[in-house]
Order: structure tokens, then sequence, then C-alpha cells
């Protein structure tokens, strides 16, 4: 090994500057562009897109019904109606009831005396917002005794990829039902925000309609389970209707995306799953993230110094093969891992090893010009 890296130094050393100077290149280019207010349409374009939209779009289908977690639709139902729900619910002895709601107002005195008496009940888990530096919950009145924050996340973004489950000192709504459904959870794991595991869209649950579960008959189907009350749609899962409803990766549009596609308690079914069968995904820390990507680019100078004494139609040629090649290799290989929930984001490394290798011609003339003032070994000679 010794032997080998003393016949190649020249080489080695070679690669190693123009890596690091071809990334610091890299470096300020990215400072220039963030700051061009007419690139912001391709800015906005790419921030909502990840490789990983190929394998949800491809690879998801709703045909793996999960059996603990149901859904049921609460339309725009009165509040009298909803406590009517509530109320056959609990008969049902399921292990927990999920409201995603917010009532924050009175309306009908008796209509929500009704309601905070089964809102009240152990089994519910109720909703709270927050809203910038206040909390949006239920009227005192609805004595909710147990609650979870509904946000998804906090850290922005219009595709929906990561949760939080701490916020301050407050559980997340899908923490919540976990917990009461008798999962034990490693706090010090949910501090930090995960990206979430999508299951499917609501088929991939049992769900409901509001008038179909109070004339269903048979009603075990209920009993030790987990039971979404949320806005499903009116009609359940209309693809036209946007209340309540977020982008996901799951949208069959990829890039340029132009409507919602998953309603909030969907996602909150989809988190929900996630906790109580601890599948969770990896995702591959900055710090190796930025060292495959060093590596990446060093493996590339050293193949663009190898064109480079060959001549430029060499250089030309097989540069952007190779680059092609290698994009489309990696790709593979992303979709690979996150078929085993690792998640490892390759745009990142293809994209700072595209741009340097492109930027490489400036480190031949760097070398040229050193050379008229000193003497300077390099593998270019």
């Amino acid at each position: 090994m010794v032997k080998w890296i003393k016949k190649h130094s020249l080489i080695l050393k070679d690669a190693f500057l123009s890596t690091l100077f071809c990334l610091f290149l890299t470096f300020l280019l990215s400072l220039i562009i963030l700051n061009l207010s007419f690139l912001n349409p391709f800015k906005e374009a790419f921030k909502d897109f990840r490789f990983s939209d190929i394998y949800y779009a491809e690879q998801i289908q709703d045909n793996n019904v999960s059996k603990d977690i149901i859904l049921v639709n609460i339309e725009h139902k009165s509040r009298l109606e909803i406590a009517f729900l509530l109320e056959s619910l609990i008969e049902t002895k399921p292990k927990v009831i999920g409201v995603d709601a917010i009532f924050r107002e009175l309306k009908n005195e008796e209509e929500d005396k009704y309601l905070s008496k089964f809102l009240s009940n152990s089994l519910i888990i109720s909703a709270i917002n927050f809203d910038r530096d206040s909390i949006i919950s239920n009227h005192p009145i609805f004595n909710s005794k147990n609650n979870g924050f509904i946000n998804i996340n906090f850290n922005g973004g219009s595709v929906i990829r990561t949760t939080d489950f701490i916020y301050k000192k407050d559980t997340s709504f899908a923490t919540k039902i976990a917990l009461k459904f008798g999962k034990k959870l490693n706090y010090n794991e949910l501090k930090s925000s995960k990206r979430i595991k999508y299951f499917g869209n609501y088929k991939s649950f049992i769900h409901f309609e509001f008038d179909e579960f109070m004339t269903l008959k048979n009603r075990d189907i209920f009993k030790n389970k987990i039971v979404l009350l949320g806005y499903l749609g009116q009609p359940l899962g209309s693809k036209n209707d946007i209340e309540d409803k977020f982008f996901t990766p799951l949208n069959l549009k990829t890039s340029g995306k132009s409507y919602p596609d998953m309603f909030g308690v969907v996602v909150h079914a989809n988190i929900l799953k996630m906790l109580i069968e601890d599948s969770f995904i990896t995702e591959v820390s900055s710090f190796w993230l930025y060292t495959f990507t060093f590596i990446s680019v060093f493996i590339f100078m050293i193949f663009l110094l190898k064109l480079e004494r060959k001549g430029e139609i060499y250089n030309r040629t097989f540069k952007w093969l190779v680059l092609f090649i290698y994009t489309v290799v990696l790709l593979y290989f992303h979709l690979l891992l996150y078929n085993y929930d690792i998640y490892l984001n390759v745009f990142y490394i293809t994209g700072i090893t595209v741009i340097s290798s492109n930027l490489f011609i400036f480190y031949v003339h760097l070398i040229k010009f050193i050379k008229t003032k000193r003497i300077w070994k390099s593998y270019l000679d």
C-alpha cells in the first residue's frame, strides 16, 4: 500500500488539492446563486424535489392495509353529530380515539355540553395547534384531559417529509396516541425530527364515512384498535378537496406539484403506524454525507487528471458520459438503500460532484499560472 501511494503520490496530491479548490469554488458559486433573485423559480422547483419521491411514486401501493389504525371521516358534521359518533365509538371499546379537530369556541349550549361529555373521556386524545407563540386548543368547557399537538413539523417546507414528536414541553398527537395504545417509546430518540416513512394514503387504512359507521351493525372491528377522527374530504378521498390537505412524497407528480395529495389525519396515521411498528427511516448523518461527497469529488478529480493528460477531445467526450453513468448508478443505490429504510441524500453528492467536475478547468489554469511564477511539480506536466 505504501509503495502504491509513493508511486502515485503526484496524482494523489493533485487530486487532493483540486478537490479542495473545486469544492471551495462550488461553495462560492452556491452563495452567489442563493442571492440571485431571477433564479428563484428554479430554486423553488428543486427545493421540493427529492430522489426519494420517485420511490414513493413508483413503489407505494394502497394494498397493505393497517390492522391497528381505523380512520373515520367527520366531514362537516355538527357538534351534536360528532358527539353521537364519539358515544358510539366509545361503546365499541377501542384502545384509544384520536380527534384531529379543535373546537375553539362555543356554538350551541346544548350541543357543546353533550360533546364535552365524551371529549373528556379517558379514551380520547384531543388536538392542540401551535400558531407562532400561541396555542390553539379546545374551549375549556370540553375539559380535554389528554392532548397532543397536530403540527406535523416546525421546519417549514411545502412537502411533508419530516415530523417532530416533541416541541418545547409538549408531545405530538401521534406520540400521545401511541403511548395510550400501550407502545413504549424512547424519548431520547424522539427529541430530534424524523423522516416520515409513508405506508400509503387513506386506502392503506381501514376507513369509514360518517354515515357508513353510524349504520354499521357489526362494530367488533373497532375493539382494541386505534380510531382516528378527522377530515377525509367530502366525498371521502376527494382529489379536488384541499381542506386540511398537504403535499407529500406520495404525490404522483414528483415535480411541479399543483394539488396537495394527503389529508392531515392520514399523515398522522402514517406517523402513528411508524411509531407503533418501530419502522423508522435511518438518515445518513451530515458528517458521513460530507465525507462521501469529498470522496466522490476526489475520485472524479483523479479521473479528470488522467483525462487531461490524454487531450481535450478525451476530456469532453468521456467526462459527461461517466458523470451520467455515475449519476444513474448512485440514484439506483439511493433507491436500494431507501428500500431498506436508509436515506442518503444523493442529490447533494451528485450535484456537488458534477459542479466540481466542471470547475476542474480552473484548477488546470491555476497550475499553469503557478508554474510561471515558481517551480511546481504536477501530474499535469
